[in-house]
């Protein structure tokens, strides 16, 4: 099922149908032009339409590091990339964040259709109230990335028909955030734990409940949706950390959600951009790979300072690599960069893929909800000991057999323990685009990006309505500051 989300390409039937019946334009309604509303006549139909929603999680896969490690404080741009930006350049640039909005409500658009239309057609209940759920778990996935980068912004419930309803004001980001919420409920309601892999289940719902509480405080939800995951017994931390990153591992049982890709037909374009970038001179575009790496991506100089030793640091970021041929050896960024990029990052490395990589993108993994779990319920009841098992069950696994590599924590106190809980996340979850939605919800962001010698103003914790969603909806309000 690994490519179940090709299926997004039948959508364009939708956009084909009304070049059909051209014969009598003047008919009000000419009976074979086929109009959305009616394009919904069976189960199949509305699969046709989820899978269209689908297709949208491939727009903000490519978006992700921008908006979850760019702007934080363990990432930065390859140093030898000729068209870097710094943080300013980036938040004020409208094309950026009109990408995301658009990508989002495409998709949010969508599954409406679905959610409206599927109502009315004639199959067994039991099937159609599960497809619905899917469509609204998939609505909280897009408003989810909406609200958390910009706060309240439109809700819309039924899908936009020609110019109805399009100009629908910013609701309070509490409202968002409940519309979210009550999606994913449903769908942690209705839907079975296990589904094909690419489709949205019970579990994941579940998961994604977890985070969604974490990133507003509510630590008692966000403990009960993650001991419901971790209670299910279906999911495990695979024995090395290495694995996780490796395409033949793809939907493991540490894998909860992962959105699919298929090298050659659907490739995956994030493995590429953490790749050191192959400069000009005598190595040319052969000594990493066969083709030239767009390599876009570096550790920033903090992180591989403050990145303590362990295996997993060494699966994390590298000083050095393999030559691809096989033959020549071991190569040095020292070698090859002269001491300006030290270090690249080498978890997601995918050599032999390419620019076709087909390694599927993580949304959230059985690590996170541990870690969920052991920050929610120092919160709620910090000398509970549970929350040390959970955090010292990712430090395991993390040191590979070292002792004296990331030993177990114990007796700390409950400030501590939020420190070291955040501090683990930072280097478990390293660029996989949660570091800044982190520091922001624990009010850290200003601060880490300032000790970086970035000029950021405070209004920039949240991202701006993009200028020409302000400019087409007059009842838009922009975000202070912007």
């Amino acid at each position: 099922m690994k490519n179940i989300l090709k299926n997004r390409f039948y959508v364009i039937i939708l956009a084909m149908f009304p070049l059909k019946g051209c014969d009598h334009l003047l008919q009000e309604d000419p009976p074979s032009n086929i109009s959305l509303a009616n394009f919904y006549q069976s189960e199949e139909d509305a699969l046709v339409g989820l899978y269209g929603a689908y297709s949208n999680l491939y727009g903000l896969v490519s978006q992700a590091p921008n908006y979850g490690e760019m702007v934080a404080d363990d990432m930065t741009i390859s140093p030898i990339v000729p068209d870097a930006f710094e943080w300013d350049e980036f938040t004020f640039n409208s094309e950026v964040t009109n990408g995301l909005w658009s990508q989002c409500y495409s998709a949010i658009n969508r599954t409406n259709e679905v959610i409206l239309y599927t109502e009315g057609i004639g199959f067994e209940a039991g099937r159609k109230a599960d497809l619905i759920a899917e469509a609204r778990a998939l609505r909280a996935i897009y408003y989810f990335h909406l609200a958390r980068a910009m706060g309240g912004v439109p809700l819309y419930d039924s899908p936009t028909v020609g110019f109805d309803n399009i100009y629908e004001p910013r609701s309070t980001e509490d409202a968002v955030f409940d519309f979210i919420i009550q999606d994913l409920q449903v769908a942690a309601d209705e839907l079975e734990p296990t589904s094909p892999s690419g489709r949205l289940n019970s579990d994941i719902a579940n998961a994604l409940l977890a985070r969604v509480y974490l990133y507003r405080n509510d630590f008692q939800n966000a403990l009960s949706h993650a001991e419901t995951v971790i209670n299910s017994g279906r999911y495990r931390l695979l024995d090395d950390y290495a694995d996780l990153f490796k395409p033949e591992n793809d939907n493991s049982p540490e894998h909860i959600y992962q959105i699919q890709y298929l090298s050659g037909e659907n490739n995956n374009p994030l493995p590429g951009r953490y790749g050191p970038r192959a400069p000009s001179g005598p190595y040319g575009n052969s000594f990493w790979a066969g083709t030239t790496i767009p390599g876009s991506y570096a550790p920033s100089a903090e992180f591989v300072a403050e990145n303590p030793e362990s295996y997993r640091r060494s699966v994390t970021i590298a000083d050095h690599y393999e030559h691809i041929d096989g033959v020549t050896g071991i190569i040095t960024m020292q070698e090859v960069y002269g001491g300006s990029f030290p270090y690249y990052i080498s978890k997601f490395n995918d050599r032999e893929g390419e620019l076709q990589s087909g390694v599927n993108y993580t949304v959230i993994r059985y690590a996170d909800i541990l870690l969920i779990a052991a920050e929610a319920l120092n919160e709620t009841d910090p000398n509970n000991p549970k929350k040390y098992e959970w955090i010292n069950r990712v430090r395991e696994r993390a040191r590979n057999g070292v002792d004296s590599d990331l030993p177990d924590l114990n007796a700390l106190t409950q400030n501590q323990f939020r420190t070291a809980v955040l501090e683990e996340r930072r280097f478990e979850l390293a660029f996989e685009n949660q570091r800044a939605w982190d520091l922001k919800r624990r009010n850290l962001f200003l601060d880490k990006i300032r000790a970086q010698g970035k000029n950021v103003e405070d209004f920039m914790v949240t991202f701006p309505i993009p200028d020409m969603q302000t400019q087409l909806n007059p009842n838009l309000e922009q975000n202070p500051g912007w």
